[in-house]
């Protein structure tokens, strides 16, 4: 019988101590869980992983597993980062140990499991999120953590700048209009949800909260939910007559899902003087009124008559503070529409200086990283915003089906900016640099 390989050694330890908490029916079963996992070689890689991870700020991991290996990547602020393989014997058990965390069949190594379990790390809290299903190749494990107390409070720790939040708040006060939040996968739109959602006048307006009954959103207070069940067949429309019957002053539906959910709220808002939110995919604003037009089909005319608000954003990672100015050719600053003379330089990513020549026992002394991002460049990330305040010119072009370009002519003329020029802003300003910028942009 061939020889077992032996299990991966850990070098010393690196990063601070992390505890799990389990999953589990009941608390002596979780507690079993975590004494059982104690006993496990393998568990101190699983901790090991974990804590690297939200040491390097990351918020997922993913684990591609094959015949031989486990590759393992992990994202921070939401840009991939490869770490070492690790072998697979080392890899499957603590896959396990995961797998057990979360009260998974650690045995299925096909279907797809999702589940999640806590942990705490440097006096944080975590939700901590994992995906496995089998490919052709092995299996893909993906883990993601979550903060326990939401990070935000306000708009502008989402990056909105002044003026727009002061236009933001106006348009989603009113009593009357039809607001549309979007952004591509990924993008941040959830978290944007919620804080905007918190913007709101809550506690003087009765406010209708309409979504599936398994939504993984973050609560929102002073929202009053209605619940319907989406695996059932179930839709919005089903369950907003019962609710207009309490006439709410707003109606607040993640996925409006159908057509008869949109006519019902274009006629609350058009005839009943009443306001309705919700949010769809897009890479701006023009994009996602398109798709919510081709996705649900609504009565355009009593659609565009209410519409007021589309907002759009992009996340995009921020210089640390190690970035380093540059004087920028006067043809850049001309294809980025900024004035001569108006901007004197740019930031861009830390470049490290030209190698000192060797040492007298021919050593060259390495440049160290720096100890905030440790040698990434960027440290978290900010969200560009673009908000259209939709008025008469914009709506009769919608009725009559203007070309996007058309419609994206008839917003400038009313002073909407542009995603791509207003994250020239955040290149002015010196938040971001121009290769992430061009980046997110592609």
């Amino acid at each position: 019988m061939a020889k077992q390989p032996e299990v991966q050694k850990l070098p010393h330890e690196y990063f601070p101590p992390i505890t799990f908490s389990a999953s589990g029916p009941d608390v002596a079963t979780q507690q079993g869980t975590l004494i059982q996992l104690r006993q496990s070689p393998f568990f101190t890689f699983t901790m090991a992983l974990a804590a690297e991870a939200l040491a390097r700020r990351s918020d997922m991991v993913a684990l591609e597993y094959t015949r031989d290996a486990v590759g393992r990547r992990i994202f921070v602020d939401g840009f991939p980062y490869d770490l070492q393989p690790q072998d697979r014997q080392t890899g499957d058990g603590m896959l396990v140990c995961f797998k057990k965390l979360a009260n998974l069949d650690a045995n299925e190594r096909r279907a797809k499991q999702e589940g999640r379990f806590g942990a705490e790390f440097m006096g944080a809290k975590w939700n901590v999120f994992i995906t496995t299903q089998g490919v052709p190749t092995g299996e893909r494990v993906v883990i993601k953590f979550a903060p326990k107390k939401f990070p935000f409070s306000s708009l502008e720790d989402l990056g909105m700048r002044d003026k727009m939040r002061e236009q933001f708040k106006k348009l989603i006060n009113e009593h009357q209009g039809f607001v549309l939040l979007s952004a591509i996968p990924s993008g941040g739109l959830t978290t944007t949800w919620k804080v905007g959602l918190e913007a709101i006048d809550r506690f003087i307006r009765d406010f209708a909260l309409v979504e599936d009954k398994k939504s993984t959103d973050e609560e929102v207070i002073n929202l009053t939910p209605y619940k319907f069940d989406k695996a059932a067949g179930e839709t919005p429309d089903l369950a907003l007559p019962k609710i207009i019957l309490k006439q709410p002053d707003a109606f607040v539906v993640p996925e409006v899902m159908n057509t008869d959910t949109v006519e019902i709220l274009c006629k609350q808002v058009n005839d009943e003087k009443r306001m309705a939110i919700t949010r769809i995919q897009g890479a701006d604003s023009i994009d996602a009124i398109a798709r919510f037009i081709a996705a649900y089909n609504p009565p355009i005319e009593a659609f565009a008559k209410a519409l007021t608000m589309v907002v759009n954003q992009r996340l995009i990672r921020k210089l640390c503070d190690c970035k380093q100015p540059f004087q920028p050719p006067p043809q850049l600053l001309q294809q980025l529409g900024i004035p001569p003379g108006r901007v004197q330089h740019l930031f861009r990513e830390w470049q490290p200086p030209p190698p000192p020549p060797p040492d007298q026992k021919g050593k060259v002394e390495e440049p160290q990283p720096c100890p905030k991002c440790g040698g990434i460049t960027y440290f978290g990330r900010t969200a560009i915003f673009e908000l259209l305040e939709v008025n008469d010119a914009f709506r009769d072009a919608l009725v009559k089906k203007a070309r996007p370009e058309e419609l994206r002519q008839i917003a400038r003329q009313s002073g909407w900016r542009s995603i791509k020029e207003e994250g020239i802003l955040l290149l002015v300003k010196g938040t971001v640099s121009l290769t992430e910028l061009q980046r997110v942009l592609k």
